[in-house]
């Protein structure tokens, strides 16, 4: 296997419910030569009540076809299997989309990592318990459609909520032990929930490095500090929260980590920028392709 399996981007699509917006991104793919887009199913009509609707992922491969790029997913963003409660009708909905990043022929589909109000420990590891059995299902269906699930690590935004440190959720996908589920770094997630909970960001990285056969690449100063704003340049002029800025617009370590750190073999790098700034995104994928260099490089002298 390669030590890098790819590099590419998310589509930046909103409401673009015609796919003409993910048409000239794929147009932009191809400009740029990177060789996966990530294709946002949580911002497509594409699932109904839990089922794929046949009309509109019609409509999709129509958009996507035909074009010589391979393809990733990222799943809705409310899929919450810490939530017990309603973590069946979750499943429904991630069971959907797994089957509809498999039909448009996706090799990885990305989920974030559960969140919870702060309850005593005894809920929270319930709530782990839940989240470990309810992948594992999930890597049963992926399995049958012959995709890879990646578990994103994410950073909560109201007070009270607990989520997993990226170490915790390395020793999560170590348990949950199935040979379609495996880690989303995100780099930039993982420095924000850091800082917010005192814990060391390059130690807690490496760790799920260590499972991650996915990463999401943008920028930010890893500050979870709360300021009023009013714009969005206005918390990018502060450095705050999860800016999703271009690559050096913030202070990620992005040297010392492709030095230090060692993915899953088959890695796919993947910029996330959002439409705001994607006037920046060709040097933003050339920064992301000379930081794959660096790590190939490490990885060839090992």
């Amino acid at each position: 296997m390669a030590a890098v399996r790819g590099a590419g981007f998310s589509s930046a699509v909103r409401d673009d419910y015609q796919f003409e917006i993910l048409r000239r991104n794929l147009d932009q793919a191809q400009e740029l030569g990177v060789d996966f887009v990530e294709i946002p199913i949580f911002a497509m009509d594409l699932i109904a009540g839990g089922h794929v609707i046949p009309s509109q992922m019609r409509r999709l491969k129509e958009a996507l076809r035909p074009r010589a790029l391979g393809y990733t997913a990222h799943g809705p963003i409310a899929v919450n299997f810490m939530q017990r409660e309603l973590s069946e009708r979750h499943f429904d909905v991630a069971r959907a989309t797994v089957e509809a990043a498999a039909e448009i022929g996706a090799v990885h589909v990305v989920f974030h990592t559960g969140v919870m109000m702060a309850s005593d420990e005894r809920e929270i590891e319930a709530a782990y318990g839940n989240q470990r059995d309810c992948f594992a299902r999930l890597g049963d269906v992926a399995a049958e459609h012959g995709i890879i699930v990646a578990v994103e690590n994410i950073f909560t935004k109201t007070e009270g909520k607990v989520t997993a440190l990226p170490s915790r959720l390395a020793r999560e996908i170590e348990a949950i032990g199935h040979p379609n589920v495996f880690g989303c770094l995100d780099f930039s997630h993982g420095a924000i929930t850091s800082a917010a909970q005192g814990a060391d960001f390059l130690a807690e990285a490496e760790a799920l490095a260590r499972v991650a056969i996915h990463l999401h690449i943008h920028d930010s100063f890893g500050d979870p500090t709360r300021i009023r704003t009013h714009a969005d340049a206005e918390r990018l002029a502060y450095g705050l929260g999860d800016l999703h800025a271009p690559i050096g617009w913030g202070n990620l370590p992005w040297q010392e980590m492709m030095k230090r750190f060692t993915f899953r073999p088959d890695v796919i790098f993947n910029l996330e920028l959002p439409p705001r700034y994607w006037y920046a995104l060709d040097e933003s994928v050339r920064e992301m392709q000379e930081m794959i260099e660096v790590y190939k490089a490490v990885r060839s002298n090992a």
